[in-house]
Order: C-alpha cells, then sequence, then structure tokens
C-alpha cells in the first residue's frame, strides 16, 4: 500500500496537481505510522524506508514555495532528511558494512568509474531536459560550492535513502532482481516533477545501474560519486549552454 500512494502521488505531481500529489504523501506517511503501530515493531524497516521517501517529498516540494531555487536552498532541503536518516540508521544499529562504508580503499580505487558513469549520466540527461544551471558562473569558487552542496547534500542522502535503507528491504522480501526494479521504479517516480516521460525513463535506469551497483559493490562511495558527478555536470557546466 506505501508503495502504491508513492507512486500515485507522484502521478498527480506530473500531471501538475502537486496539492494533491502532497497529500497523498502526507496520507502515506499516516498510513505507514498506523502500519508500524500494528506491526507491534516486528519487521518495520521497509514502511520506515518509504515513510521516509514520502517525507523527502513533502519537504523536496518546498522548492515550490521559492521564487528562484538556489543551491543553499537545496543544502537546506535535503540537510533536513539528515535527522530522520539518521534516526532510522541508529534504531536499526546499522554497521559500517550495511551502510556500504566499510571498505575505505575500494572506495578510492572506485571513485574514477563513479565519476566516469556520472558523466555520461549528466550528457543523457542534458539532452533530455536542457536545463539552466543553478550557479551564476562556471568560475572554481562557484563549481566547488555546487560541488559540496551535491556531493554532502543531494548524493548522500538519496545514496542513504534509495539504496541504503530501502533497496535492502525490498530486495529481501522480493529478492534480488525485484528489489532493485522496484527500487529503480520509484526513483525514477521521484523525478516526476520534471513532468518529462523520457527524464522518469531516464531517472528509473539509472535507479538501476545504480542499484545494481550498490548490491554488487556494498558501496556507498560508488553511489554517491555518480550521483553529485551526473548533478555537478549537469547543473554546474552543461546548464550554461542553455544560455
Amino acid at each position: 500500500m506505501p508503495i502504491i500512494l508513492i507512486l500515485i502521488g507522484e502521478g498527480l505531481i506530473f500531471a501538475g496537481h502537486l496539492v494533491l500529489g502532497v497529500g497523498v504523501q502526507a496520507l502515506n506517511i499516516i498510513a505507514v505510522a498506523v502500519i508500524v503501530v500494528g506491526l507491534h515493531g516486528k519487521r518495520v524497516q521497509l514502511v520506515q524506508a518509504l515513510a521516509l521517501l514520502s517525507v523527502f517529498r513533502v519537504v523536496n516540494l518546498s522548492f515550490a514555495l521559492v521564487p528562484t531555487v538556489t543551491i543553499y536552498w537545496i543544502a537546506v532541503v535535503y540537510g533536513v532528511m539528515y535527522v530522520p536518516l539518521i534516526v532510522v540508521i541508529v534504531h536499526e544499529k546499522m554497521g559500517r558494512y550495511d551502510m556500504g562504508i566499510a571498505d575505505v580503499r575500494r572506495s578510492v580505487l572506485l571513485l574514477p568509474l563513479g565519476a566516469l558513469v556520472g558523466t555520461g549520466f549528466a550528457l543523457e540527461e542534458y539532452a533530455l531536459v536542457a536545463n539552466q544551471a543553478l550557479i551564476p558562473n562556471a568560475s572554481v569558487s562557484e563549481l566547488i560550492q555546487l560541488s559540496i552542496v551535491m556531493i554532502f547534500f543531494v548524493a548522500v542522502v538519496e545514496g542513504l535513502l534509495f539504496f541504503v535503507l530501502l533497496q535492502p528491504q525490498l530486495i529481501e522480501r522480493s529478492g534480488v532482481v525485484a528489489g532493485i526494479l522496484i527500487t529503480s521504479v520509484i526513483f525514477g517516480a521521484m523525478h516526476a516533477g520534471y513532468a518529462n516521460v523520457y527524464e522518469l525513463l531516464f531517472a528509473t535506469e539509472t535507479g538501476v545501474i545504480l542499484g545494481a551497483a550498490f548490491y554488487k559493490t556494498r558501496n556507498l562511495a560508488l553511489v554517491v560519486t555518480i550521483l553529485a558527478v551526473n548533478n555537478i555536470v549537469l547543473f554546474g557546466m552543461l546548464g550554461f549552454f542553455t544560455r
């Protein structure tokens, strides 16, 4: 039920019904709370992760409340998500392996691969959405600020939410292939704000690759690098080509 409500909410957002979409996501948070109480604390990890997705979407849609989105506003919106994420991680007593941060040496070795894949994703996504840049110019200082936000706020939050918390629970209940596919569909649906079918398909494809990468390597740094480089190139470099 929570997955269905999330997808319905995203469908409404895609259709331009932001208020209804947020309402459905808020309803999902309430539904999950009822489910958690009904389960009496048993096997609630999956519904907790799904509730966080709705919280993320409700917070994320606060973008619509400001006339101009800046990287500082993005940092605030994503930064808020650290609170529930940390609460769930601590409550579930997740270890370094569970979070994908156990092998530092391997993380360093995978960084170039992540950067290459992230750049390729950015080029593909730019062809679909032709977005504007999020910084006033492509100076070193502006790119550094953008990189900090995209790495430590956007990429880390999305990596933890989708691939550390949600995907393993879906894999445990539905199997590897189904778990990765369901996660990728939800990840893709969360890009409904673009109102672009091709962007939804691209994000779903990206979710499959990220999900498979995390499952095979159990390395959060790889996922974070791909997400971060994609956003840095897309919103900090390619975005200037639309001017």
